[in-house]
């Protein structure tokens, strides 16, 4: 009996040795799961904070080189050699590297690309591209308005920008660069000369000697060419109607509707028109294409970038105070007789700002010179007469002068206020070849007989007649230009 109870026992020990067993392999089965359900979730979170740090760093990378490009500590220059890559501190624990490259296609678009690589601590990598469109700028730049250019003496060299208005150019006027109108028509007479381009948002019209050295491109509107004196270098392409009473184009006309042709006129790239083509008499040009004989497709007439509605956006200009180390700014009002004062600033040394925004008076400085040793900003508020100054070096050494308005408003457009009258009156004001500067209002600005040496952009120029404006490139107070390099972001991707 007890030999039986005895193996019993023996039995029921073995099955509980084995139920243990078994348990044991379950729990450690279940540990081990766990342990490797957290390393796994661990490496998972480092990984996500590595992707964070260095998609952090190349953003970070793209937003400090794409404000150097701007305020023009790099300069990016397609006909030149690309700029060098720049790079963040490589002692941070997590870095980036940026390198530039500028293309120009052959219809003038420019085009800047940034290629940023982040670095995570952990030595996580994203390399994030972005390709900027052309900032659009002029020498001459007026928001509303239009532009009228009716003398011999009136000469603008640089790119003019109309925004809003119409461009009228006439009596052996010239303009060295391309004229933009993004929203009215452009008329050139009497002798008007462009010496690029002529882009236009409406109807085109060229007589009496007009003369473009470039494209012309009338978009929305028509074109009109006239008189045997009257000529196109480049090609022209129209979003309408067509009417050559005269006058010579050197290149290609591409229109999307009917074309009429004297026969006095010649196209020596021949014409392809949409519609009707309408021959009086005869005609040397060849071919003559009109798709609505054919039964072909019309041409596409393309508006070029500059007419995009994001191609231009008002630079808003607000005042800036003095850089470190700089004198501090004059706030005193000058008196009725301004002589003394003004001749004062030929003592200064190192870059002076006036401040005349909390003047209650009209400024009237007339005929009184200007001798500078170093860069000037005037900031004022209301109008300011500068009729015959003349603003001349004092050392022989290149400086600045500025008159700004500023715009209190950083909304993209001009914003006053402007109370009737208001405005920057440099009429007659004379800059010796050593300076240059900018004008800058979100009001009216009157430039008649002046020589302006930089940059003019105001909301509304209302008298350039009998300026010559030289295009130079100017840096404003607040490192900053009134040409932006980079316009809007056309692609933006991850690349690795």
């Amino acid at each position: 009996m007890s030999r039986r109870l005895s193996t019993v026992v023996r039995r029921d020990e073995g099955s509980t040795l084995v139920a243990v067993l078994v348990i044991m392999m379950v729990m450690t089965i279940i540990g081990l799961t766990l342990v490797t359900v957290v390393t796994n979730t661990t490496g998972i979170v480092i990984d996500n904070r590595d992707s964070a740090e260095s998609r952090s760093a190349a953003d970070s990378g793209l937003a400090d080189v794409s404000v150097m490009l701007q305020q023009g500590t790099i300069v990016c220059d397609p006909k030149a050699t690309p700029p060098a890559p720049v790079a963040s501190d490589p002692a941070s624990d997590v870095t980036y590297g940026v390198t530039i490259s500028c293309t120009e296609a052959a219809d003038g678009k420019r085009t800047v690309t940034l290629t940023s690589t982040g670095i995570s601590e952990g030595g996580h990598t994203t390399i994030t591209q972005a390709t900027y469109g052309p900032g659009l700028a002029g020498a001459l730049t007026t928001m509303t308005g239009g532009q009228q250019l009716t003398s011999s003496k009136s000469q603008a060299n640089g790119n003019v920008l109309v925004n809003e208005g119409n461009f009228i150019c006439s009596n052996k006027a010239g303009i060295t660069e391309t004229v933009v109108v993004r929203a009215g028509y452009a008329h050139l007479s009497n002798g008007c000369i462009v010496n690029t381009s002529l882009i236009a948002a409406g109807k085109v019209t060229l007589d009496t000697g007009a003369e473009v050295n470039g494209d012309v491109y009338a978009i929305g509107g028509a074109f009109a060419i006239s008189h045997a004196s009257t000529k196109v270098t480049g090609n022209v392409y129209v979003d309408g109607d067509v009417t050559l009473s005269d006058g010579h184009i050197s290149g290609s006309l591409i229109a999307t509707g009917n074309v009429t042709i004297e026969s006095k006129a010649t196209v020596d790239g021949g014409v392809h028109a949409g519609g009707r083509i309408t021959v009086s008499g005869k005609t040397s040009i060849t071919p003559l294409r009109s798709a609505f004989a054919e039964g072909s497709t019309p041409p596409i007439v393309t508006a070029p970038w500059q007419l995009a509605a994001t191609a231009f956006e008002w630079v808003d200009v607000n005042y800036t105070p003095p850089a470190a180390g700089q004198s501090a700014p004059i706030t005193a009002c000058p008196p009725g007789n301004p002589v003394a004062t003004i001749k004062s600033w030929a003592n200064f040394t190192t870059p002076q700002i006036i401040d005349w925004r909390l003047c209650t008076a009209d400024i009237n400085l007339f005929q009184t010179p200007i001798t500078l040793k170093t860069d000037l900003t005037i900031y004022v508020n209301r109008t300011v007469y500068m009729n015959g100054v003349v603003v001349s070096s004092g050392d022989g050494a290149p400086h600045q002068f500025n008159l700004i308005m500023p715009d209190k408003v950083a909304d993209g457009k001009p914003t006053g206020p402007c109370p009737t009258g208001v405005r920057l009156d440099v009429n007659n004001l004379q800059m010796s070849d050593q300076i240059s500067g900018a004008v800058y209002s979100p009001c009216n600005i009157d430039l008649g007989g002046a020589k302006w040496n930089g940059v003019v952009y105001g909301h509304q120029v209302s008298s350039f007649d009998g300026s010559t404006l030289t295009f130079k490139d100017v840096t404003l107070p607040n490192g900053n230009k009134l040409r932006p390099p980079l316009g809007t972001i056309i692609t933006m991707q991850d690349i690795g």
